[in-house]
């Protein structure tokens, strides 16, 4: 075609300058480079990468955005059609060679509408080789072409409307996946299904010989491809195999329709051969199902899911720009170039930074280069400069690089030689746990003498025979129990006969939720009963199990039982005898308890202001656990947890009664037992069968469970709950986020802190596996489109990994226990005081982690990077396995319910009289 015949190959006018310059560019590259195959196959491919790119980023575009996209898609297609003067004219007109030609196409269905005559512009559009003789590549007569010259009416070239409405389906169904759940993973598959389609429906087409071109023109070879690809995709984003088949097979019809088919071809699917040619009518059908999708989405979700801004319309845009030159592309190779082109999309835009493993960022680069071999060898042999496609490869190989680079540099950095303040922590733990053990009582007289000076009164009555247990089961603590007489000393103000009056009268309260248990000192057995609950979750199990052969050996006790995982009990401070024979229920579920939980705070000019943890070296390690769980010293807690912004149920009791619960922050004054769940709840227990030793464990951290811990809604912003805050950390979705790690410079002595926003995913296994507790389905959505899941785990999935990370739900966590007593070092992050705070020792039996998670990027970075960190994380491992058959068994749970029951039999005698002051 000569330059001087050349007109505006864009769909818009443009000025003469422009257009000229342009066109002259053009043609300059086109002496090197086929344009009409290369350009419009890069285009394709780098569209196809930013729009998933886009796309996978939920947060940002949104569902409804997703779904909006699909309209602007197409409607950008149709305005461009229409603004390009289709539907007028004689049907004449050329273009340069590289252009899909809006203009052209313009002209073709002018002159099949008007003298039946082919527009003659030079868009190539045969499969070259691909093609059989009869192809011309000058836009003459082919199977593959436009049609024949002398088709006169319109009888030939539209396809019929079920075909388009079926397209128009197809793609607004896969849109609704990606909305819902993200990256269609079987995409890939979709080559070689479309590669069988075309055999099927063309089967004039000869096979090219072999050669990397098997990799685009074989069954075996599209199909290795998309193994690898599945393999990319599937690595955390796969769901369950049949809601995944319903987008493929959308998708499937809709890339299907699109081949061009032999005459004497069996349409067994719908048939768009011609795309351009229906774009109108696809865009109001697929208008049309956008609208009905943005409506159902409106009836589930609510008003507040169509949400959506700019970044909708550039998706829309962008996707526009991938069908613009996929079919471009696919005009001079064929269709299953469309889905190869896709596919690379998909793979190369997947980001290495949030990947779990070096292997999982390491599939989809490898996965990238195999499909863009696919694609360029998918081209005709003879297009001039298709290796220039080659380029395409810096896409994935640049971030994977970046990420390795990072990684190197984080490794080559981090603390070998220097010790780090954890190590100093862990030293001084170690100590003041041995002078613990060490001054434990030795002597039954020593005992009681040792009881008498902590709280000033007798020991009560069966005091000897549990010495005497707990002496021959070699329990390793004997005076440590102050959290019971703190918990319990309170009620000594009232008589024996005031506090059993107090429990029957919270106990008939409506609505308050306790179980009023009953131990007989005559049969050991322990019968809990309820206003209206038939389960009461173990409760009456756990004490009968544990305390069921003490016939005689316990006073017949009476005691209330939370039902609820959250804490109950608010005591006003100097409650005196009189005003503690009153109590009041507030039912605070799903709603701020803060300012309730913390209005007896002592009053003073610090309150309010926030007191950020200890720090050492720059870090907030937890240095003192007191300190760390007193909700007093840290007004930013407010809106750290979810049990003090909108828990499940939170009915708080207000008065002084005696309730058992199992975990209860520091201003509140529930009686602490063991959870049932860590003695009696299959589920949570320890199976050595499941576990393998700590060097054999992945090193990386490990968590999947639930988002429990607070209610989402909109009025409760689930972002700052305690569970979703450290999902968005481990998982790295926070890029504004910042992390302060410790390194070694050479020559130095004492560690250095650094800032960077940069995280090492491959530490950390994280993710939710069940998304609920939300007011409104919108909340679980945004959740869901915000988190990488997982399907449901193994119960003892954590016992895989190096480090397993354990924190609060609703209430305490029941697998605590169980990993504790696994080859795997726990860290453990609560705001919750529990039984076993005077037995359980942080930086030795567990590595606590503070409530602000600001110094667990590095602390991570440094058990699994650091030899001298993964040697502390394994002597923490063996320390709490060790600890848990040492201090923490069966017989050591007994030793403190045993003791509990008798206070609690005391403080409830009838006749007892109150005394006034206890120490």
């Amino acid at each position: 075609m000569s330059p001087t015949t050349q007109r505006n190959p864009f769909p818009f006018a443009l000025p003469p300058s422009l257009t000229n310059t342009a066109s002259n560019a053009l043609t300059a590259v086109s002496q090197h480079i086929d344009t009409s195959v290369v350009l419009p196959t890069a285009l394709a491919a780098l569209t196809s990468v930013a729009s998933h790119g886009l796309s996978r980023d939920r947060t940002t575009v949104g569902p409804a955005g997703e779904l909006i996209s699909e309209g602007v898609c197409w409607g950008i297609w149709a305005g461009a059609l229409l603004l390009a003067g289709g539907g007028v004219g004689s049907g004449k007109g050329s273009g340069l060679s590289w252009d899909l030609g809006l203009s052209g196409i313009a002209g073709r269905k002018r002159g099949r509408a008007g003298d039946g005559q082919e527009g003659d512009g030079d868009v190539e559009v045969g499969l070259l080789e691909l093609e059989n003789a009869n192809g011309n590549a000058n836009g003459g007569p082919s199977s593959a072409s436009a049609g024949a010259a002398g088709r006169g009416t319109e009888e030939g070239d539209a396809a019929a409307s079920w075909s388009v409405w079926a397209v128009a389906v197809g793609l607004v169904v896969a849109a609704l996946y990606r909305a819902e759940l993200g990256d269609i993973a079987l995409f890939p598959v979709l080559t070689p299904l479309l590669l069988l389609a075309d055999r099927r429906f063309r089967p004039e087409i000869q096979k090219p010989s072999g050669g990397l071109g098997a990799l685009a023109y074989t069954a075996w070879g599209t199909a290795l491809v998309a193994v690898f690809g599945l393999f990319a995709l599937l690595g955390r984003d796969a769901v369950g195999w049949a809601l995944v088949l319903i987008p493929m097979v959308a998708l499937f019809i809709v890339y299907a329709a699109l081949i061009p088919r032999s005459v004497d071809g069996r349409q067994w699917l719908p048939s768009v051969p011609e795309l351009e040619e229906v774009i109108v009518p696809l865009a109001s059908r697929v208008g049309v199902l956008v609208v009905v999708g943005l409506g159902a989405q409106v009836f589930v979700f609510g008003i507040r899911s169509l949400v959506f801004g700019f970044s909708a319309l550039l998706l829309g845009l962008l996707k526009a720009g991938f069908w613009y030159f996929t079919v471009q592309a696919a005009r001079n190779t064929s269709w299953v170039v469309a889905t190869a082109i896709g596919t690379f999309g998909l793979v190369a835009s997947r980001d290495p930074y949030v990947q779990l493993s070096n292997t999982q960022a390491f599939l989809p680069f490898f996965a990238s280069l195999l499909v863009l071999v696919q694609v360029i060898y998918a081209l005709p042999s003879q297009t001039k400069g298709r290796m220039v496609l080659w380029a395409l490869f810096l896409i994935p190989f640049g971030p994977y690089l970046a990420n390795i680079a990072a990684i190197r540099s984080a490794q080559s950095s981090a603390l070998h030689s220097v010790a780090h303040p954890i190590e100093v922590l862990a030293r001084s733990a170690r100590s003041d746990f041995k002078q613990i053990l060490d001054r434990q009582s030795k002597t039954y007289s020593s005992a009681i003498k040792e009881y008498q000076r902590r709280y000033g009164v007798e020991p009560p009555q069966g005091f000897k025979e549990w010495y005497e247990f707990v002496v021959a089961n070699e329990s390793p603590i004997i005076d440590e129990f102050d959290a019971i007489h703190d918990a319990v000393a309170p009620f000594w103000k009232l008589s024996g006969d005031e506090v059993q009056k107090v429990m029957d009268e919270a106990y008939n309260t409506p609505g308050i939720d306790l179980w009023l248990c009953s131990y007989s000192s005559e049969n050991s057995e322990t019968t809990c009963k309820h206003p209206w609950r038939g389960s009461d979750r173990h409760i009456a199990e756990m004490f009968s199990s544990v305390l069921g052969d003490l016939h005689g050996l316990i006073p017949d006790a009476k005691f209330l039982v939370n039902h609820l995982d959250e804490p109950r009990v608010l005591l006003p401070h100097g409650t005196d005898t009189k005003g503690s024979k009153s109590l009041s229920l507030t039912d605070l579920s799903e709603q701020p308890t803060w300012n309730a939980v913390t209005k007896y705070c002592p009053t003073n000019p610090e309150r309010g202001i926030a007191n950020p943890p200890l720090e050492e070296a720059g870090l907030p390690l937890v240095a003192n656990l007191t300190h760390s769980l007193d909700l007093c010293k840290h007004p930013e807690y407010a809106t750290s947890h979810g049990l003090f912004q909108a828990p499940a149920s939170f009915k708080l009791i207000e008065g002084l009664v005696p309730v058992l619960s199992t975990g209860s922050p520091s201003t509140m004054s529930d009686i602490l037992i063991p959870s049932p769940a860590y003695l009696v709840e299959s589920e949570f227990q320890y199976n050595p069968e499941t576990d393998i030793p700590f060097s054999h464990k992945a090193p990386n951290l490990y968590w999947t469970g639930s988002t429990t811990g607070g209610v989402s809604s909109a009025s409760h912003d689930w972002h700052t709950f305690h569970r979703q805050r450290f999902l968005t950390l481990a998982q790295n979705l926070d890029h504004s986020q910042h992390h302060t790690y410790l390194h070694q410079t050479q020559g130095s002595t004492a560690p250095t802190t650094i800032t960077t926003s940069f995280l090492n995913t491959h530490h950390y296994h994280v993710s939710p596996t069940r998304i609920f507790q939300c007011a409104t389905p919108l909340a679980c959505r945004q959740q869901r489109a915000h988190f990488r899941t997982l399907p449901w785990q193994p119960a003892d999935a954590a016992f895989q990994s190096q480090l397993a990370f354990d924190l609060d739900g609703n209430g305490i966590s029941g697998r605590f226990y169980k990993i504790l007593a696994s080859h795997s070092a726990v860290l453990k992050q609560t705001l919750l005081r529990e039984w076993h705070d005077e037995r359980l020792k942080p930086w030795v039996h567990y590595v606590p982690v503070s409530m602000g998670m600001g110094e667990l990027p590095e602390m991570v970075s440094w058990f699994v990077e650091s030899a001298r960190g993964r040697q502390f994380a394994e002597e923490v491992a063996r320390e709490g396995r060790e600890w848990m058959g040492k201090g923490m068994r069966g017989v050591d749970v007994k030793a403190y319910l045993w003791r509990l029951v008798l206070e609690l039999a005391r403080v409830g005698e009838k006749g007892r009289g109150a005394i006034k002051e206890v120490e």
